[in-house]
């Protein structure tokens, strides 16, 4: 696996920018957690959620680029869910090298994003990758009945727009 990682990304010079974030995350870190990776990758986006206040889903399209994280497109938004695409580089290079690789560290962020905004709790889940995938579905599960606190006491940082 390590040396396909390496050849995966620096043999495409579109993918060559992100090898360093995939060592990271795909090698060492799985490395560090074991089995437990997945869980602590969740808990750790909604840490930096946390850390990393948003104020509007528009901010959060454009954090995620920013973070190169992909490009997330907003699908449906109700009160109980919101369901998002999640496409682009970052997503499609970590497909193809590993099917079974999973965005639990951008569903954590998107579920406590969603949770301070709405002020209920919330969950994410990644659904099936379909094959050939040029993207995922993160869904953002919301529980209105659920109260967590005010979104109005929720003091967004300032987006810088490139």
């Amino acid at each position: 696996m390590n040396n396909q990682i390496y050849k995966h990304y620096l043999s495409d010079p579109e993918t060559a920018p992100l090898f360093g974030k995939a060592f990271f995350r795909d090698v060492i870190l799985k490395d560090l957690l074991g089995a437990d990776a997945g869980n602590i990758a969740y808990w750790e986006g909604k840490q930096l959620a946390r850390r990393f206040t948003l104020g509007s889903i528009a901010n959060l399209i454009t954090f995620f680029q920013q973070a190169e994280l992909g490009n997330l497109t907003l699908q449906k938004q109700s009160a109980k869910e919101w369901r998002f695409r999640l496409s682009g580089k970052p997503v499609t290079s970590r497909i193809a090298l590993q099917p079974d690789a999973t965005f639990s560290l951008e569903a954590g962020f998107l579920a406590q994003t969603a949770q301070q905004m709405v002020g209920s709790v919330a969950e994410a889940e990644m659904g099936e990758k379909p094959k050939h995938a040029e993207g995922i579905i993160l869904t953002v599960h919301l529980d209105p009945k659920d109260a967590v606190s005010d979104p109005q006491e929720l003091d967004p940082m300032t987006i810088i727009d490139n």
